[in-house]
């Protein structure tokens, strides 16, 4: 959460001036520290033994600790007049992973602009409850309406869309809102009271897998998978085209903090694969190039090129001038063996993406 109150909304430098909502709930009303009277509220609120009621299986929305800015209005703490979510201040403040508070189905994800929720994704959990995710970084978020979704599921990342201001990084923060029944009028649950207390997702929920990496002598070309099972079907049905050459690198088959999908297209004509982390690169040749590349989906999670994420390694991209596909490696050394033996036949065209250092070439 911002230090300096220049930094803070106005919102909440106006609060700041004023008496803060500092009671209690009991029984669903509001006991305030000031001698104000209370205002009425559009919606209801529940007692800490109700939120402890509701049957779902919490978990914290971030990877780490975040620090809790504005809370819930109605409920005790900070907050201000008609403020239905809580605040949360992750580290770095943008771009930062959000990830799902509980096992749910996908209800919407949108983007309203510089206004309101901005970014959002809103989940649909057990009991008629919902989670709402808002202010997220434009084009981060990772879920479709309809998909299914567990507790700890990164859902996309930290930003400053919507009705933020100011509008600046320091700023930027996930506006969690719990509700039941509707938006304004039916209950509002307090964050605080449901995932501050709920676990961080295991180190293991997000552990690397082996990608791996097969040569053709007869198309002269490479073929990665992270798909065990699709590894062991070329293995056992093509090993007079498909020689398993090892683990290239590792990756995650789920979307790990911080990582971006690594998309894959199937050549028609050459039956070979390209792959790209780039979403802009993905568009581009899925409507300009439909006669030659079918695009088959995500193959795996990998982190940005420009990633600063600790414990990884770029992967570099190589295009076969003569023969129009690609190779990857992680290997620095086979990367510049490439470079200083075949500079007439690859075109080195610079880091793609990074990996994990765990798991590297067998």
């Amino acid at each position: 959460m911002p230090t300096d109150e220049n930094e803070l909304p106005r919102k909440q430098r106006a609060l700041s001036r004023r008496s803060v909502l500092l009671g209690s709930v009991a029984a669903g009303s509001l006991v305030l520290a000031s001698a104000a009277p209370a205002r009425a509220l559009t919606y209801t609120i529940k007692t800490a033994a109700e939120h402890a009621a509701l049957p779902i299986v919490w978990g914290y929305p971030f990877t780490s600790r975040a620090t809790r800015g504005s809370g819930v209005d109605g409920y005790p703490g900070q907050t201000y007049s008609g403020h239905i979510g809580a605040d949360y201040y992750a580290t770095p403040r943008v771009g930062t992973t959000i990830l799902a508070v509980a096992d749910g189905t996908v209800s919407a994800v949108g983007d309203d602009g510089d206004v309101s929720r901005g970014v959002f994704v809103v989940v649909q959990h057990a009991a008629g409850v919902r989670s709402e995710y808002l202010h997220m970084e434009r084009g981060s978020p990772l879920v479709s309406v309809g998909q299914r979704v567990s507790r700890w599921t990164p859902l996309g990342r930290t930003g400053n869309t919507g009705d933020v201001r100011p509008r600046t990084v320091s700023n930027a923060h996930l506006h969690l809102a719990i509700f039941s029944g509707p938006h304004r009028t039916g209950t509002v649950w307090n964050p605080a009271w449901l995932i501050e207390s709920a676990p961080l997702p295991p180190t293991s929920a997000f552990e690397p897998t082996p990608v791996y990496r097969f040569w053709s002598a007869l198309n002269d070309k490479h073929f990665w998978t992270a798909d065990a099972a699709e590894r062991d079907t070329v293995v056992a049905r093509w090993p007079h085209i498909w020689t398993l050459e090892g683990t290239a690198y590792s990756a995650f088959t789920t979307p790990a903090p911080g990582t971006v999908p690594l998309y894959r297209f199937w050549n028609r004509l050459q039956d070979g694969h390209f792959y790209t982390a780039n979403a802009a690169e993905r568009d581009d040749v899925a409507a300009r190039l439909t006669d030659t590349w079918k695009y088959e989906g995500i193959a795996y999670y990998v982190y940005p090129y420009d990633s600063t994420a600790s414990g990884t390694v770029t992967v570099a991209r190589f295009l076969n001038r003569q023969k129009g596909h690609h190779f990857y490696t992680s290997d620095a050394s086979e990367r510049d063996t490439v470079i200083a033996r075949w500079p007439h036949i690859w075109y080195y065209e610079g880091d793609n993406f990074r990996v994990p250092t765990v798991g590297g070439r067998a």
